[in-house]
């Protein structure tokens, strides 16, 4: 007998970054959104060639928003680790891209 319990997803929260270069890191923004759709992905662009990008979700997702009012938004972007008062977790790239092909991206 299989009985329907309607399980749901625990939700989780997360601040992790991913650095590569603009070329490297710009494909991935929308398969990361499709694999979390309720995360907010977005650059802090320092250079072409070296950029980070980040995933926040949660509560981390929930406190950078409520920022976006008391300070500009640009400032936000460029100095969110000092923000949220965190360090972000550091993804690699290779295994971020590995797991998006794959379709198992899991944070």
């Amino acid at each position: 007998m299989i009985y329907n319990t309607g399980y749901t997803a625990p939700s989780f929260t997360g601040f992790y970054k991913i650095k590569g270069t603009a070329k490297e890191l710009k494909p991935l923004v929308e398969p990361i959104n499709d694999a979390l759709p309720d995360s907010f992905v977005f650059f802090k662009d320092k250079s072409k060639w070296q950029r980070t990008l980040y995933i926040l979700t949660g509560k981390h997702q929930d406190k950078f928003v409520s920022k976006i009012g008391q300070m500009d938004f640009m400032d936000l972007k460029e100095k969110v680790e000092k923000v949220l008062a965190e360090k972000a977790v550091k993804l690699k790239f290779k295994k971020v891209k590995k797991q998006l092909e794959n379709g198992n991206f899991k944070i």
